[in-house]
């Protein structure tokens, strides 16, 4: 599974991810194990340790989505190899099928030889 965390230059502003959370910054410094008076810092300085920029990307729309994407897609491509190993069975059955069918009415120069 590739890395969906965006590298260092790709992640946004630190006050963009503030300001799309839907929570007060209390249960935002709370989630992120910080004191309020941490978070303020890191808002006024417009600068947070990556773990913390991480986690806010990750809770906000752009990240979810992002997860919602790979999802999906590890979800088509899950289905898509199901069908193909149904249809491989298929095959098979009708291989088997066949085979059956031909032990049954044996060829004309086949073994005569019985084990009793």
């Amino acid at each position: 599974m590739p890395f969906l965390a965006p590298s260092h230059a790709r992640l946004p502003p630190l006050d963009f991810l503030l300001a799309d959370q839907m929570e007060s910054r209390q249960k935002i410094a709370r989630h992120l194990g910080v004191s309020l008076r941490t978070l303020q810092r890191y808002q006024a300085r417009g600068n947070a340790p990556r773990a913390v920029n991480l986690t806010l990307w990750f809770e906000s729309r752009r990240g979810r989505a992002a997860l919602d994407a790979q999802t999906l897609n590890e979800a088509q491509h899950a289905r898509a190899w199901v069908a193909s190993l149904e249809r491989e069975c298929e095959r098979l059955r009708g291989v088997i099928k066949t085979l059956e069918e031909a032990q049954e009415a044996p060829a004309a120069n086949s073994a005569v030889f019985h084990a009793t």
